[in-house]
């Protein structure tokens, strides 16, 4: 070919090779979906409530898993905000990780359910506050539900449980939607030995 800017003649390369760059990567296999545990690292009045009322080792749960797209790893969670995803790094800065947790049964198909069915949704207040009910039940050794579930947005370890609750293996989990973050810990510390 020559150049039309210089009258200069040169040829296309059939390849072009980049210094210290495999052929092809061969493809990674995919973490699996991890729950975790926090509590923030500066003052949270819902987060103190959570703790105070449910005597919770963490406030709050979420999902950590691997995005192939940005190649990091990202959290799902519901949080005070809405339901919304970033990058856990950013996450790790104002909140402190009590726990990360391999489900014994893989959970992607559950979290892709709670992705596609809350992801820009509000946080679940009412849910929260009726999970009030639901402790003053268990001090007096009664089953109460939470009268203000709402369907269209959930809390934090609801939507852990309904993830769990979508996907194979946990058809017969022993956790009620209503749990509380330390319940869902414990779930996983007591039957599955996180």
């Amino acid at each position: 070919m020559i150049c039309p800017n210089c009258d200069h003649e040169y040829e296309y390369p059939s390849k072009v090779e980049y210094p210290d760059t495999p052929e092809a990567e061969a493809p990674q296999p995919r973490a699996a979906v991890r729950v975790g545990f926090s509590t923030p690292k500066s003052f949270n009045p819902v987060s103190w409530l959570v703790r105070k009322f449910t005597g919770s080792r963490a406030s709050h749960a979420f999902f950590v898993y691997h995005d192939a797209d940005w190649d990091m790893d990202v959290v799902l969670e519901a949080h005070e905000l809405g339901i919304r995803l970033l990058p856990l790094a950013h996450f790790e800065r104002t909140n402190r990780v009590v726990k990360l947790v391999t489900p014994k049964y893989p959970i992607d198909a559950g979290l892709a359910m709670v992705a596609r069915s809350y992801l820009g949704s509000t946080y679940d207040f009412l849910g929260l506050v009726g999970m009030a009910d639901v402790m003053v039940g268990r001090f007096l050794k009664r089953k109460w539900s939470n009268p203000f579930r709402g369907s269209k947005s959930v809390y934090c370890s609801e939507s852990v449980i309904l993830a769990m609750l979508a996907s194979p293996g946990y058809e017969k989990l022993d956790l009620d939607p209503d749990s509380s973050p330390e319940d869902t810990l414990a779930y996983y510390e007591k039957v599955e030995g996180a």
